[in-house]
């Protein structure tokens, strides 16, 4: 019985996981000043990488720089790739997360960069796929959601990653 129940209770888990991957609502696109969202995601973050000793350096460039997007979705994305680069930080001497946003090539360009552990080059290949994850307690959807949400926004989403310098790159077509 108690094999049966841990069963049961490990599929719940999963339908869960797969129905927040799949119940993602349509855009609600609107004008998104980037330097306000990057802000908002600080305050919201502030305990976690006091915590954690982590300094946090935002660069936007033009400070005006806008965005069609959700800014609710968005704000998503980048929370999870900011827990994710906090995650990484364990043990790090001098561990920092620099937030970047720009034009780059006609498209507006938000980096979120760290100088965590890394990831290993053929699990970069996989950690877009649902519910793939080398967390011990990670449900594998957080990036496949982000990149999903960029997907809606007709956007990229890419990483770039060696030991000490992990760069996950969002890219929306259109800027102003």
């Amino acid at each position: 019985m108690a094999t049966i129940e841990r069963r049961s209770r490990g599929l719940l888990r999963f339908v869960d996981t797969y129905r927040e991957l799949t119940r993602i609502p349509t855009p609600d696109i609107q004008l998104v000043r980037i330097d306000e969202l990057l802000h908002r995601l600080e305050n919201l973050l502030r305990p976690q990488l006091t915590d954690g000793q982590i300094e946090l350096e935002t660069h936007v460039d033009p400070q005006s720089l806008q965005v069609a997007a959700d800014p609710e979705l968005i704000e998503q994305v980048l929370i999870n790739l900011v827990l994710n680069s906090i995650q990484a930080m364990n043990g790090a001497s001098a561990p920092r997360i620099r937030l970047s946003a720009g034009v780059d090539g006609g498209s507006t360009r938000i980096d979120i960069n760290d100088n965590g552990v890394g990831i290993l080059p053929d699990v970069q290949e996989r950690i877009f796929i649902p519910f793939f994850t080398t967390k011990r307690e990670g449900s594998g959807i957080g990036l496949a959601l982000s990149r999903r949400i960029m997907r809606l926004h007709k956007g990229t989403f890419s990483v770039i990653s060696v030991p000490g310098d992990t760069t996950f790159t969002m890219r929306f077509l259109s800027s102003s």
